[in-house]
């Protein structure tokens, strides 16, 4: 019997069990019910009627007592007319009651004894209050009297019932509470049955593949047991069979290895012999494995396992290095020779090292490097050197440094008045007085011709820079003697300090020095009123920016090579296409596609924002004016535009021009829009949501202080950047966006995630509460015409691609 079956027969063995309790117990509560049903029939309901018409009885005697004790002595027997109408309407009442009483199943004695009152009340009745008022008060005491007794009588039987009706139920009880020890007992054996039959041949399965795993000798396995269990012990017969295959075979393999192994060590001894440099290995303690007789020569002869402190007087040649990394420098003997020692980290923490007598070719580099990298006139390091200098001290990002380029003006009239010669002289005699001015810490050049450079690493400031250059400068008030010449001459500075403390990306040595000469030219411009200039990035960008792009961006619009594409906006909610964001193109004729992070801060910048933003916003509205009405347009709007006084002018005419409802527009802005704090930004973005538009904060959390802008103006919607969407994974993403997702709940503010590549991404944004997502994952931006394309894309793949969304959205909303 498989152990499947065994499981399914346990099961339903504890099925019949539990239901067959289940019955039982059923049983009892309704017997319980009935009981008490039965005591509230027979006892409760006739009980109440018999005190209501005894109190009815009771109440009119004692009305009659006291009209009895103030009647006058003229007058006339009988009951007065309130009297008897008040006799009869409590006759009623009482036969009434005790009607009810007779009707319900009392006792015999009491049925009876309530079946006389019930009579002599009839008769009464039939007097319709015509009697004397004492005779009135004699039979309703009597009355009065016999409905307490009978209604004593009744407490009692109430009461023997009932105890007898909680007997039933606690028997009840203790027939449920036995029930329940039988199913358990029962489960118990049940399992009990199971842990034998399954879990002894499970036991013996686990422990003959343990063995098997181990190597150990293991009997001939026998399948037994269930049917699952035999299959797998057949599977182990099978391998016990192979490995002993195996084993056979790598005893006969291991006399043949050992021979081959045998002559590799042998042609490895030869090739180590052979080598023109010295060799050695130590293994992870750093002790000897093996060497060469080159290594011998060098450190004498050397046993295997000997500590490579015994043999090494440079403590660096055995410092560990990574598996596979390498290290190279230069050690000098006592007898004056230079060695090359390379060192290759092994695996185990061992080492390889080899030692190579380079005295003869280093000395040969050690020229060549001067002639390659110094200025044969003054000595100095030559340009390209300094360029490395450079790009090595840019590269690292470490410390602030200052670079100052330096011109000798008019230095072409120095040598057409004195020669060439004295022209040579006084630049050697301004490398000198630059080299005395810098400190030992700085590097010095000469670039070419009478252009010379420094860097200095380490200042704290960039009016360092200034003073450095300043220096320089007004050093050439003092003449130069030059061939017995005193030779008055001057110079221009261009500086450059560049912060320290991270690498600035894009920033080279050229790029450096182009800076510099920027800076240079502008203190040119200057003359002699400002001889130094520091660069600034205005300068560059008005060179280039200025000349190219701008006239390009101009053309650009004039013939419509800027184009508008549109990115979906997906409630996963109601897997729907909310809306779309007009996304600005530049098809640039000889640059191809120029993204809007290039353009946009240059039309920011030459005032061309403001006619571009309110073509992207003509266009867009009247592109959204043709869509269905619950899609919405959403259109970035630049911290520029926010400086023109007809923006509310220019937005209300192309709502009316396009017919766009204001409340399907959405304006999106980013936190530089509030850096001036300017009331006046914040009286635009008033009026923007007093006409119905939605006011959206596009970046949310990359900005400078995006809470402070939350708590000045009210956004509608809050954009989580895609910089942390892109790797959620990382602790500090996901818990950004749980924060800002949390915020916007709190702030009652919609959110919306952008840059959603991957199907991850789109489930965790959802788990986490962000219903409305935008991104690659579900379009690109595409052109205008490719809208109804999109819509049709995005509800296909509801029903197919993105159909995990909504089982997501099923096990969140439980």
């Amino acid at each position: 019997m498989s152990i499947n079956s065994r499981l399914i027969a346990g099961s339903i063995l504890f099925a019949l069990l539990t239901a067959g309790f289940a019955g039982f117990s059923f049983y009892l509560q309704r017997s319980s019910i009935d009981q008490v049903a039965q005591l509230y029939d027979r006892s409760v309901e006739p009980m109440l009627a018999l005190q209501a018409a005894e109190t009815r009885v009771a109440a009119l005697h004692a009305r009659l007592a006291d009209d009895g004790g103030i009647a006058s002595p003229d007058r006339e027997p009988g009951l007065g007319a309130r009297d008897a109408e008040d006799f009869r309407r409590t006759l009623a009442g009482t036969v009434a009651d005790l009607e009810s009483v007779l009707a319900a199943g009392i006792a015999p004695d009491d049925h009876e004894t309530v079946s006389t009152l019930f009579y002599r009340l009839t008769r009464l009745q039939a007097t319709s209050g015509n009697l004397s008022p004492r005779l009135a008060r004699t039979q309703l005491a009597d009355i009065s009297d016999r409905l307490s007794g009978v209604a004593a009588a009744m407490r009692a039987e109430r009461d023997a019932e009932r105890k007898d009706a909680e007997a039933r139920i606690y028997g009840a009880i203790a027939g449920n509470l036995a029930g329940l020890a039988a199913v358990l007992l029962g489960l118990g054996g049940l399992l009990l049955v199971l842990a034998r039959a399954v879990g002894r041949p499970l036991r013996r399965l686990s422990q003959l593949a343990g063995a098997l795993a181990a190597g150990e000798t293991v009997d001939p396995i026998r399948p037994d047991g269930p049917t699952e269990v035999q299959d797998v012990l057949q599977a182990l017969r099978a391998m016990q069979a192979r490995c002993a295959r195996l084993e056979g075979a790598m005893t006969s393999e291991t006399g043949f290895l050992a021979g081959q192994i045998a002559m590799q060590q042998t042609q490895l001894e030869a090739a180590l012999n052979n080598m023109t440099q010295a060799l050695c290995m130590l293994d992870g303690e750093k002790r000897l494995v093996v060497c060469n007789d080159g290594f011998t020569q060098l450190f004498g002869n050397v046993e295997p396992g000997t500590p490579a402190r015994a043999f090494f007087d440079d403590s660096e040649f055995a410092l560990q290095l990574p598996e596979n990394g390498t290290a190279i420098h230069l050690h000098e003997t006592l007898d004056g020779r230079t060695m090359e020692v390379k060192r290759r980290g092994m695996k185990g923490r061992g080492l390889l090292i080899t030692f190579e007598d380079i005295t003869e070719r280093q000395a040969i580099s050690n020229r060549l490097e001067q002639l390659a990298n110094h200025d044969g006139l003054t000595d100095l390091l030559n340009r390209r050197r300094f360029s490395e200098v450079l790009d090595g001290l840019l590269g690292k990002g470490l410390k602030p440094l200052g670079l100052v380029v330096v011109d000798i003006s008019s230095f072409k009239s120095i040598n057409d008045n004195y020669g060439h010669g004295a022209g040579d002289a006084l630049l050697r005699a301004f490398a000198q007085r630059l080299c005395a001015i810098a400190t030992p810490r700085a590097t010095v050049a000469r670039l070419g011709g009478d252009e010379f450079a420094v860097i200095l690493p380490g200042l704290n400031s960039p009016e360092d820079a200034d003073a450095l250059a300043q220096s320089i400068v007004g050093s050439f008030a003092q003449p130069f003697e030059v061939e017995n010449r005193r030779i008055a001459a001057a110079a221009h500075a261009g500086v450059l300090f560049v912060p320290g403390g991270y690498r600035m990306p894009g920033l080279d040595a050229d790029f450096a020095l182009q800076n510099c000469d920027l800076a240079l030219n502008h203190a040119k411009e200057s003359g002699r009123r400002r001889p130094c200039r520091r660069f600034v990035p205005a300068m560059r960008e008005r060179l280039q920016r200025r000349r190219e792009m701008e006239l390009d961006l101009k053309a650009a619009l004039e013939n419509d090579q800027i184009e508008l594409f549109y990115q979906p906006f997906i409630d996963a909610g109601q897997r729907r296409v909310s809306g779309f964001e007009a996304l600005l193109r530049w098809r640039h004729p000889g640059q191809g596609t120029i993204a809007p992070s290039v353009f946009i801060p240059l039309a920011e910048e030459t005032g061309l924002i403001e006619q571009l933003g309110i073509w992207a916003l003509d266009k867009a509205c009247h592109e959204a004016a043709r869509w269905p009405a619950d899609l919405a347009i959403s259109v970035n709007l630049s911290a520029v535009q926010f400086q023109s006084a007809t923006l509310l002018a220019d937005v209300r005419k192309v709502l009316a021009e396009s017919g766009l409802a204001a409340s399907r527009l959405q304006i999106e802005v980013t936190e530089s829009l509030f850096i001036d704090e300017s009331d006046t930004v914040l009286s635009i973005l008033i009026e923007f949501r007093r006409m119905g538009m939605t006011i959206s904060m596009d970046d949310f959390g990359t900005g400078y202080s995006s809470l402070g802008y939350l708590s000045r103006f009210p956004f509608d919607k809050i954009k989580i950047d895609q910089s942390f969407v892109r790797d959620m994974r990382r602790p500090e993403n996901i818990a950004i966006v749980r924060s800002v997702i949390g915020l916007s709940k709190a702030l009652r503010m919609q959110v919306i995630a952008e840059g959603i590549e991957t199907e991850e991404q789109m489930q965790i944004l959802y788990a986490e509460g962000c219903r409305e997502m935008q991104g690659y994952y579900f379009s690109r931006p595409r052109h205008a015409a490719e809208i109804p394309q999109i819509l049709s894309d995005i509800k296909s793949r509801w029903d197919r691609d993105l159909v995990q969304a909504g089982e997501l959205r099923a096990v969140v909303a439980a």
